[in-house]
Order: C-alpha cells, then structure tokens, then sequence
C-alpha cells in the first residue's frame, strides 16, 4: 500500500506542477499582449507626428509664405 500512496502523492504534485505551467503561460501570454499594444500605439503615435512633419516640410519646399497655419503654437508646460 506505501507505494501506491506515493504514487497518488506523486501525481497530485505533477498536477499542481502543471497547473502552475498553464498559470505561468497565460501571464507570459498576457504581458507579450500588453507588450505587442503599447508598441501598436507608440506606433501609431509616431506615424501621425512624422505624418504632421511631413506636411510642414512638403510646405515649406514649395517656399510658401502661409505654412504657420500647419504649425500649432507651443502650449505651455501646465496645459500637458
């Protein structure tokens, strides 16, 4: 009998051992999700801002006089 309680012991722990795996996997999966997201939007973010650049310089190669109206005046620091 000593063996087959060892046994049953035995499974128990690779059980909780495999729980723990499935645990460990879903956190990793959901921090490379939160990873992934927040480079979609800095991606985002930089494609507009370069987006913006590109219009004051495509202005300002035409040798236009009117390009200010692209530019937004700085605001001040408390505002951000």
């Amino acid at each position: 009998m000593p063996e087959r309680e060892g046994g049953y012991e035995r499974e128990e722990y690779l059980e909780q051992e495999e729980e723990e795996r499935e645990s460990a996997g879903r956190r990793k999966s959901v921090i490379a999700l939160a990873i992934m997201a927040v480079l979609v939007v800095a991606g985002i973010v930089l494609v507009d801002r370069l987006r913006e650049v590109s219009a004051v310089q495509d202005c300002l190669m035409t040798r236009a006089t009117n390009c200010n109206d692209l530019v937004q005046p700085p605001r001040p620091a408390s505002v951000r």
